[in-house]
Formats: structure tokens, sequence, C-alpha cells
């Protein structure tokens, strides 16, 4: 019984400490304003949202864990070695890491403020292996 107790309470208080880190990378803008969004979780869970205003994740995939570990460290180095970039254009861009309840981000796209390029060269990274996976419905709420 002691056992049972002690194994709900690790269940229910990793549950309820568990914290949200995932890796954002979006693209939209244009004529509709609607934007696509992908999140990669630490797991390899890869979901994809499209609209505009709030985003629901319609779509999800998997990556291999080593692969989204590997994204999540080279947009934290990118984004901690970098000064604040926050010029969208009609069209945009971004990549932005989300650990606990700290937030980096980088946004570009205005012509007049070109992003860095190490920004784009990962983001073409990124969205290189996305375009490659395979998406189906999203039935987690």
């Amino acid at each position: 019984m002691k056992t049972l107790l002690f194994s709900l309470f690790l269940v229910v208080s990793h549950t309820a400490f568990a914290q949200e880190c995932f890796l954002q990378v979006t693209n939209g803008g244009g004529i509709t304003g609607a934007a696509t969004v992908y999140q990669i979780h630490l797991d390899g869970k890869v979901l994809k949202g499209n609209g505009l205003g709030t985003i629901h994740y319609q779509e999800k995939s998997n990556l291999k864990k080593s692969k989204a570990k590997k994204f999540f460290r080279k947009t934290r180095q990118l984004l901690t070695s970098l000064q604040e970039h926050n010029f969208p254009g009609n069209i945009y861009y971004s990549l932005a890491l989300k650990e606990n309840d700290k937030q980096m981000k980088i946004t570009w796209g205005d012509a007049g403020h070109p992003a860095p390029a190490q920004a784009m060269t990962l983001y073409d990274e990124i969205t290189d292996v996305l375009s490659h996976l395979t998406f189906r419905e999203n039935n987690t709420p």
C-alpha cells in the first residue's frame, strides 16, 4: 500500500511540476497574414499548426530524439549569442526557444534589417528536416 501511494505521489508530482520546453519555428505573413508554426519538443514530438492569432496544432510527427536535442542546443547557442532582433516584414520568419518560464526569440523579414546569417542557416537546416517528415492528424488537445 505504501509503495502504491509513493508511486502515485511521484507520478502526480512529476506531472504537476513538468515544465514546457520546446523549439518553435515559424513562417508567415503575406496577403493572408497566416502563419505556419512548428513546435519541436525535446522528446522528438513535432506539432504543426496554421492560422492567425492563436495557433491550434492539428498535425503531429516525430523526429529522432537526438536530432531534436541537437536543434535545441544549436538554437540555444544562437539565441544566447545574439542581441535582440525583432524585425518582421510582410513575410516573416522566427526561431524561438521556450524553456520552463524563459523564452528567447528572433524574428526577421524586414529587408532593411536582415537576420544574422547564422540564424537563416539554422532556420534552413531545421525546416529542411521538417519538410521531410510525414505529418498525421493530432488527436490530442
